[in-house]
């Protein structure tokens, strides 16, 4: 039914297909628009989402109305705010599509529900969750590093996707202004870099 999910479980765990038609059942899938919101501001983020098709941006505005990208989710891979999902409390983040996306999205009560009916997924997430936490791990790490040292961890995470993102995405991301990512490209084009 859903093919690049069924391929991104069974990477981590063994699902019997009658315990995954279950889960195929519970999931909703939600066609988004680009620019659409997945997930906006002070709203609790009551769904995990995974992308089957498109891209979407997190990203937070800070106090100077300037946006914070934290992180993209593209095709086969699960994105939610994770914080606000766990606590019930108004995240502060949105999740918005890059371009036409859709994603299949799951309630956190249904899916707390399947996790007594199927252990194996339950084994799946929390695998999810530990890729996740290493991710956030090396984000906090990276964000300490240059921004030449930034940019090449991008590429070297986001480098087949970099043409579907802008400029002022990628540098958000960074956390560089346009010029400095349009300088960092200059020199990273450049014979022997």
């Amino acid at each position: 039914m859903y093919p690049l999910l069924s391929n991104h479980i069974a990477r981590y765990v063994t699902v019997s297909e009658q315990d995954l038609q279950s889960f195929f059942a519970a999931l909703k899938k939600v066609n988004l628009r680009r620019n659409q919101y997945l997930l906006q501001e002070g709203t609790v983020c009551r769904h995990d989402h995974f992308v089957i098709k498109g891209g979407v941006r997190q990203y937070e505005v800070d106090d100077k109305g300037r946006e914070k990208i934290l992180h993209f989710g593209f095709e086969d891979w699960w994105i939610t705010d994770r914080y606000s999902w766990l606590t019930g409390s108004p995240s502060i983040y949105n999740i918005q599509a890059l371009e036409p996306t859709e994603v299949l999205q799951i309630e956190k009560d249904t899916l707390e529900q399947l996790f007594f009916s199927i252990p194996h997924l339950e084994r799946y997430f929390h695998i999810v969750l530990q890729h996740a936490f290493a991710y956030w791990q090396g984000r906090i790490l990276v964000l300490q590093k240059s921004a030449t040292e930034r940019y090449a961890h991008f590429r070297n995470l986001y480098g087949h996707l970099e043409n579907r993102l802008s400029q002022q995405h990628i540098a958000s991301y960074l956390g560089i202004t346009r010029e400095s990512l349009s300088r960092l490209r200059n020199q990273a084009a450049q014979p022997g870099s």
